[in-house]
């Protein structure tokens, strides 16, 4: 499966592409899914024909059960470039049964030679979304799911995940030092550089300032050893408009702290369904 995604991103395999994905496997990107051959095989063909012949120059990968968490890093060789492209994929561990795929969109405009306006009207038009009104004062004494709910780890992982979790779900801004090692390398969606936890405090705060009513709830969580990865979605009002931001997070952890973080989403086609939304604005 990763072999296939990186002959294909990286050296255009579209054939290898298709012979990987079922006639009913589905692709999300860009806030669109993605259905048959046609539909399926643009989604390669869209990417190669903006981003040119990358590159590899990392990959991460997490594997449980019949999920598989991928993001591969290019390096465009022209503008020598990182770009972001992040996998969830659903497998029967032979072919690919469907799969939701985050392209750092801010990157591969900058690594292109692109301006942004121009790439967003490149990018499909998203599908209709609607989002659940969730109004905290409804919930008061609700038990919220959080990553010890539905990922299978051991006690300790489990423990640190809803630690790291509760960041982002309940305010609590002050576990940062506890969650992470001092000298982590965390990767945020609008910082080109990484960060430390100090960093990470203050983009956290910039989006609890910006927003009201937050709500951020999780899809799914898988483990394998001392990684995990992390489908997750960031809900707000932004000026009376409700918002919703898909995130990805790939963590690594290190005696009993995360050394490593990478969150990705697809900042652009994020400006494209709220046009009108300042959240990602540098």
């Amino acid at each position: 499966m990763l072999t296939a995604l990186i002959n294909t991103f990286c050296r255009g395999d579209i054939a290898v592409f298709t012979d990987n994905l079922l006639h009913s496997s589905a692709w999300q990107q860009h806030n669109k899914n993605h259905y048959g051959e046609d539909q399926l095989r643009s989604v390669p063909q869209h990417w190669l024909s903006i981003a040119g012949r990358c590159e590899l120059k990392q990959t991460k990968m997490i594997h449980q059960d019949q999920f598989m968490a991928i993001d591969l890093t290019f390096i465009q060789p022209v503008t020598n470039k990182d770009i972001h492209y992040t996998f969830w994929l659903e497998t029967n561990n032979k072919v690919i049964k469907s799969a939701s795929a985050t392209i750092d969109t801010l990157a591969l405009a900058d690594a292109s030679g692109i301006d942004e306006a121009s790439l967003i009207k490149q990018l499909p038009t998203p599908d209709p979304l609607i989002i659940a009104d969730y109004d905290q004062q409804d919930h008061l004494q609700s038990e919220l799911v959080k990553p010890s709910s539905i990922c299978n780890a051991d006690s300790s992982t489990s423990q640190l995940l809803d630690l790291w979790w509760s960041v982002w779900a309940k305010s609590e801004l002050h576990t940062i030092q506890q969650v992470y090692d001092e000298n982590a390398k965390i990767k945020l969606p609008t910082i080109e550089s990484e960060v430390n936890g100090d960093g990470l405090f203050d983009f956290v705060l910039a989006k609890f300032n910006h927003l009201t009513r937050v709500f951020v709830q999780l899809e799914h969580v898988i483990v394998e050893q001392n990684k995990a990865a992390v489908k997750w979605y960031l809900d707000g009002d932004d000026a009376g408009q409700r918002i919703r931001v898909p995130m990805t997070t790939l963590l690594n952890f290190h005696h009993g702290k995360v050394n490593e973080e990478l969150t990705t989403t697809d900042v652009l086609a994020f400006q494209k369904r709220f046009p009108a939304s300042t959240l990602f604005d540098r």
